[in-house]
């Protein structure tokens, strides 16, 4: 990893990124943004790889960060979904749908032609530190892939192609057939395993791990904590309900139950994480609350929002241990109507492969974008 050493009183920046699948194009307009923000604000061109110390993604989080690591523009990101999202979310022929719904071919080869072939996690080719997200299911483990030399595993996992880091990152069941890759295990042993996506987890939502990345000696970095020293910028994918129709849920079958508690693992996990990063984060003067987002919109209930929200963070002290903004949308009707998108049917971006929808997903970040990145609250930091 080609980054020089900085001096332990510059802040640190942390950027992290949901999966999703498809619905990546709305993180990917919002880094555009960031991007275009940041350029300005300093007046200085540079990839955002030289404006993040730590990027970390799971899924479709883990192709933005991967790519943005090598040093890509957000727009070139952006693109891939518009390029390949058809290609890659094509189905697999009937009897192989039994497994999973779509062949991983072209996300192979899309990810190769993109991240490199050859590109291996230790690569110099990586300008600054990743952490992505899987699920080791043949130990049934999370496993946090990071190009960090001073990480627990890194000469473990340092010459694994990260293109199929990714891909295995991004094999979400009853989607995309696990990924097999020879690692290397606690005990020294090379031996084949099996990899799911990360958001089969607490982590499809990233943020607090890569919080805990950059601040817990064991993870190799150490860095000081405090809304003065370390900021964290969250890009979700928006959030949705699962709901089943009265009288129908006895009637589901595996397949229908196992799609269902999927997306329910990822929307309670992702509610969590908003919740804890809202106690241990303050946000920038002006900057919105997510989770005050999620229920404004109908897209979430039950959770504490508001005034009520900030009484339980306050009643952690005033100590802020990260500035964090955490940007995402809620799926509903009345959410999109009000970004303009009167058009666009909130139930069709609820499916992370609905190809048919990129260019809604794609107008949906921008309008994201315009509403929520504004990084004159982050002038400091840069």
């Amino acid at each position: 990893m080609a980054q020089d050493e900085v001096a332990n009183a510059r802040p640190r920046r942390l950027l992290a990124i949901d999966g999703g699948g498809l619905a990546g194009l709305i993180p990917a307009e919002c880094l555009i943004a960031i991007e275009t923000q940041l350029d300005q604000l300093t007046g200085t061109q540079k990839p955002l790889c030289e404006r993040f110390d730590l990027i970390g993604g799971t899924s479709t989080g883990a192709i933005l960060a991967a790519g943005l690591a090598l040093g890509l523009k957000a727009s070139d990101l952006r693109d891939f979904y518009l390029k390949y999202g058809h290609q890659i979310f094509t189905k697999s022929w009937i009897p192989a749908r039994i497994w999973h719904k779509y062949p991983s071919g072209a996300i192979e080869k899309r990810l190769k032609e993109v991240l490199g072939k050859s590109t291996a996690l230790g690569s110099e080719d990586l300008r600054t530190q990743i952490m992505i997200v899987a699920k080791n299911a043949t130990v049934g483990n999370n496993w946090f892939f990071s190009n960090n030399p001073k990480s627990k595993f890194f000469k473990n996992n340092a010459k694994l192609p990260l293109w199929q880091i990714v891909r295995a990152s991004s094999a979400a069941p009853t989607y995309f057939p696990p990924e097999t890759m020879a690692v290397i295990d606690e005990t020294g042993k090379k031996q084949k395993h099996e990899f799911i996506d990360g958001g089969v987890s607490s982590y499809n939502n990233p943020a607090l791990q890569v919080f805990l990345e950059a601040t817990v000696p064991d993870y190799g970095n150490g860095w000081p904590m405090g809304a003065d020293q370390l900021m964290l910028i969250s890009l979700g994918t928006g959030y949705s309900s699962v709901a089943i129709p009265p009288r129908k849920a006895a009637s589901y079958w595996e397949l229908q139950w196992a799609k269902y508690l999927i997306r329910e693992l990822m929307n309670e996990a992702n509610l969590q994480q908003n919740f804890l990063m809202h106690l241990i984060g303050q946000r920038p003067a002006g900057v919105p609350s997510a989770t005050q987002e999620l229920v404004s919109s109908g897209a979430a209930s039950g959770v504490p929002g508001g005034s009520m929200l900030d009484r339980v963070s306050g009643g952690l002290g005033e100590q802020k241990l990260v500035t964090h903004q955490r940007i995402t949308v809620g799926l509903t009707q009345q959410r999109l109507e009000q970004l303009g998108l009167h058009d666009v049917e909130a139930a069709k971006l609820a499916e992370m492969d609905a190809a048919d929808q990129i260019p809604n997903f794609q107008r949906l970040g921008a309008a994201v974008a315009k509403e929520w990145v504004n990084m004159e609250g982050f002038r400091g930091f840069f």
